[in-house]
């Protein structure tokens, strides 16, 4: 079992340099930890049917002294036929009957590729509440992709555009259906975004034209080791503004992430390979708004 130890790639010579619009602070993400308390235990086994590798997870999480529930995690991958590759992923919790899915595909035609993904929750076993279908088209400088959410009526067509070896742009059209009034009251919700990627360094912006509101995230990689990341948020409506910093720091076994927002919020991810079957993750969080609003965690992985 292995730590991620990846560095994101923030390179503008990527094949296609765009990328995709909904992944623009992607970078900056990848920095920020993802908390979680009391203990954790996930044991993955690997297995080979019907020619296709197998991975099952199972895993145990609490929070506090009692645990909260089983889940069985399974990942099915297609090898490569014609250039059609393919996966899907199930996330179960049998007692409550919750479980979450996904399958993503890629066609590849050329220097041209087509991804498509189903995502989706299923409560009460036969309950569906999340529905989502993404389809994405590759060009060399240009990505398009269409979302949509039969559930909830949305949908939204994206086009990014690479201007640069370094610069791209693009628009969000996004169609929200209001169903408690007529099809001509719904909202059409047009966002831009940029993206500039320089030698060892990422900026992404996203601006909503129907409030103006500003997101603008810069990733830095200083090292092969260091890695840092800024993010704010500007809602003129509100005349609220939001920023976090997070850092990540890379070894050849273990991964450390920890951030700070100007809302008092301070978390962190200490994540350690222990030997070729092994993982160890430390947790911590602490939310100085909120009285008493704190939480530490550890996690082992076996494999």
């Amino acid at each position: 079992m292995t730590v991620d130890t990846d560095t994101d790639d923030c390179d503008a010579t990527q094949s296609p340099p765009t990328g995709l619009m909904r992944d623009i602070f992607r970078s900056v993400n990848s920095l920020m930890p993802v908390p979680f308390t009391g203990c954790r235990i996930h044991m993955l086994a690997k297995a080979e049917r019907l020619g296709w590798p197998i991975t099952t997870v199972f895993k145990m999480d609490t929070d506090g002294p009692k645990p909260t529930g089983v889940w069985v995690s399974a990942l099915y991958e297609m090898a490569e036929w014609q250039g059609l590759t393919a996966s899907a992923m199930t996330d179960l919790h049998p007692k409550s009957g919750r479980w979450n899915f996904e399958a993503i595909s890629r066609l590849a035609t050329g220097n041209n590729w087509l991804d498509a993904s189903l995502t989706g929750q299923v409560c009460g076993w036969s309950h569906p509440v999340k529905l989502h279908v993404n389809i994405d088209y590759w060009f060399p400088t240009r990505t398009l992709s269409l979302s949509i959410d039969p559930m909830f009526k949305n949908c939204a067509f994206q086009v990014l555009q690479s201007v640069t070896d370094r610069l791209s742009l693009g628009v969000n059209l996004a169609f929200k259906r209001d169903t408690t009034c007529g099809f001509s009251e719904s909202q059409l919700r047009p966002n831009l975004v940029a993206k500039y990627a320089g030698p060892n360094y990422l900026i992404s912006g996203r601006l909503k034209t129907t409030n103006w509101a500003t997101k603008l995230a810069v990733y830095h990689h200083c090292t092969d080791f260091l890695q840092t990341g800024t993010m704010v948020e500007l809602n003129p409506t509100s005349s609220v503004v939001t920023t976090r910093l997070a850092f990540r720091i890379l070894s050849d076994t273990s991964v450390f992430r920890a951030a700070i927002d100007t809302n008092g919020i301070v978390s962190s991810l200490w994540e350690k390979r222990m030997g070729d079957r092994m993982a160890v993750s430390l947790s911590a969080f602490l939310n100085h708004a909120v009285q008493d609003h704190y939480g530490v965690g550890i996690g082992l992985s076996f494999e």
